[in-house]
């Protein structure tokens, strides 16, 4: 779903790939037939339940045009576009919902390009401007395959969701330190982390746990970072954790994490199996990223080779 959701352009034979594949409804997925569409108030109250239950939720398609049967793409039940067109739908969207959706789309799609024949794509997003009201003053959210209206703490949520920090871990690397030292190879780990929310974050935590860490390895860091803690579980699991001292703001990256992991010249070592398991924690949410050091194990091989 999330790759349908997420195409920039359609055709017919995407949407007979629904049919074909029967293609379930979901929390983020509606088919309405033809009849859907109609100049009466009832219809127009509908079409603003559906739409702003999306938007209330987690946003998704619904697809104008589309029989079902239990709840699976069907058949096409094509809309004159005559009659019907992506302005008047437009135009009962913006005028029925309050707040208005931004960056909504209405994609028309023609069999044959016969206008009489289309099938209407409305791409709706996570709103983060919720709670929207439906043109019959009530508030809905898309639950299962269907809009239910929202109960009233629901609600009063929804009114605090533009007004949140959201972090995720945005990338982890490593890549070799050259120094003279005889005896270590040196390998330098960062992750950073992004906030794709609307306010900054002052408090989060990294917590990066080594599995199958190997005799012959060992982690080091920058003696002046107060608030990195170290825990060896066992004799083949670590902990690193760093705290945040700076706030990140949104659309701001962050190198929150930096450390070295130092293994000892001329051992035969393979890192395969050295998993790397990544946690982001912060008030309002969680992340993670899980890993291994593959990457290095044919680069030991080869800087063991020149020591030879």
């Amino acid at each position: 779903m999330k790759s349908f959701y997420n195409k920039e352009s359609y055709t017919i034979s995407d949407l007979q790939s629904l049919i074909d594949n029967e293609v379930e409804e979901s929390i983020n997925l509606d088919f309405k037939a033809n009849g859907a569409f109609a100049k009466s108030d009832g219809k127009r109250n509908d079409i603003s339940k559906d739409v702003a239950s999306f938007a209330n939720a987690d946003g998704g398609i619904i697809i104008y045009g589309m029989n079902e049967e239990n709840h699976k793409a069907s058949s096409f039940s094509f809309i004159d576009g005559n009659e019907f067109t992506k302005e008047w739908l437009e135009h009962v969207i913006n005028s029925s919902i309050q707040r208005r959706i931004d960056n909504l789309e209405i994609i028309p799609i023609r069999e044959e390009n016969q206008i009489a024949r289309s099938i209407y794509i409305v791409k709706i997003p996570r709103s983060l401007d919720t709670p929207h009201i439906s043109r019959d003053k009530r508030f809905y959210k898309r639950f299962n395959f269907e809009s239910i209206p929202m109960e009233e703490h629901e609600i009063r949520q929804l009114y605090g969701r533009k007004v949140k920090s959201k972090l995720k871990i945005d990338n982890w690397s490593t890549s070799r330190i050259l120094d003279n030292d005889k005896k270590l190879h040196k390998f330098q780990f960062e992750i950073d982390i992004y906030n794709e929310g609307d306010i900054g974050e002052e408090n989060y935590k990294i917590n990066v746990i080594l599995e199958n860490f190997k005799q012959g390895m060992a982690l080091s860091w920058d003696s002046n970072k107060t608030n990195y803690d170290y825990t060896r579980f066992t004799k083949d699991r670590v902990k690193l954790s760093a705290n945040s001292i700076m706030p990140i703001y949104p659309n701001e990256t962050l190198t929150v994490l930096r450390f070295n992991l130092q293994i000892e010249k001329g051992i035969a070592i393979n890192l395969d199996d050295v998993m790397v398991n990544i946690f982001l924690l912060y008030p309002n949410g969680d992340d993670k990223m899980i890993g291994d050091l593959s990457n290095l194990t044919q680069q030991l091989l080869l800087l063991n080779a020149e020591v030879k």
